[in-house]
């Protein structure tokens, strides 16, 4: 009828898709080919930077054309050092684009490292605005962690500047599993441990305690403020425990936990935890607690039944070798 789109058919569309990737398969050869012949006469130049960039742009994952792009940097550095800063602002143009086009592209972020190391002045304040970027459209992209974790030693930033941007991402999003393990990175090189104590001093161990229940009170199901709060309140040896203050962090935890306990009865993440706080508490005097917690965890939890068991077996064995370490 007159006025109306035709709509092509499947069989069309995929003709058509079938066709474009036939043209975009001849294009790549053609210059693989080119790029593959220049390298090896030895022609390392503007051209082949042209050439392996428009393929990059397509598939930022091809590992040899990035290695082609190193050569021709290097050798650009011995030849015509002036240009140096030219050809790095390229590179650093030519990675943004890649990493739109993938944002896990492994190669990409590493070149982009590769090429800080090229010269002397680097403008840090776009390369974490590049991270915030990423990180704004996923949170979990470990491999814009690792290249900040990069430029963070690159740039001499403060890490107690680092501990208050992992603040901020996991007050936005509790679950940002990244942020909770960055933490833990952070912390030790700010608050260096000793043997006989916490890692951190009591008011900034009780800060973090209140961070994580800000958090599993919020939402008791997301496990990632649970695998926190076990590596801050477990993270150190018996003779800690003889530290009355982390002591009684551990006993206001565990009365937190009983609490939540009391409003989330099935949620096995919260007797998991409380079955750890009485183990570390008083494993002895508590032992039928928390074989009494695991039974519950098996029914919650089925499967894994297997894991629990053996938690149990475990608790029962050290509480025996307590009991005859006690009694000689």
């Amino acid at each position: 009828m007159h006025g109306r789109l035709k709509v092509r058919t499947t069989a069309e569309q995929q003709e058509i898709k079938a066709k474009e990737r036939a043209k975009k398969l001849v294009m790549y050869k053609t210059a693989m080919n080119l790029i593959f012949s220049k390298r090896k006469s030895g022609e390392l130049d503007d051209e082949i930077l042209k050439m392996t960039g428009q393929v990059l742009t397509e598939n930022p994952d091809i590992s040899t054309l990035w290695n082609i792009r190193k050569e021709t940097i290097l050798k650009t550095k011995e030849t015509m050092p002036d240009r140096v800063d030219d050809y790095v602002s390229n590179e650093l143009a030519l990675t943004e684009q890649c990493i739109r086009v993938n944002p896990k592209s492994y190669n990409s972020w590493f070149h982009r490292s590769w090429i800080l190391d090229q010269v002397s002045i680097v403008d840090f304040k776009n390369e974490f605005l590049l991270c915030d970027k990423c990180l704004e459209l996923d949170e979990r992209n470990f491999h814009c962690w690792d290249y900040r974790r990069i430029i963070v030693q690159k740039s001499k930033t403060s890490l107690e500047n680092e501990l208050e941007f992992s603040t901020n991402k996991i007050k936005k999003n509790f679950s940002n599993y990244s942020s909770w393990h960055y933490r833990s990175e952070l912390l030790p090189r700010i608050y260096p441990s000793s043997s006989d104590q916490s890692i951190l001093d009591d008011q900034k161990l009780a800060e973090e305690c209140n961070l994580i229940q800000n958090a599993i009170f919020t939402d008791p199901n997301d496990q990632s403020a649970w695998f926190y709060q076990r590596w801050l309140l477990f993270n150190s040896d018996e003779k800690s425990l003889k530290n009355s203050s982390l002591l009684s962090t551990l006993n206001n935890e565990l009365e937190s936990c009983q609490q939540l306990h009391d409003l989330e009865p099935d949620n096995k993440w919260v007797k998991l935890q409380v079955c750890e706080l009485l183990r570390r508490i008083n494993g002895l005097g508590n032992e039928t607690e928390i074989l009494q917690l695991i039974q519950q965890l098996i029914k919650v939890d089925p499967l894994r039944q297997g894991y629990y068991t053996y938690l149990g077996s475990k608790i029962v064995e050290e509480n025996q070798k307590k009991k005859i370490s006690e009694s000689s």
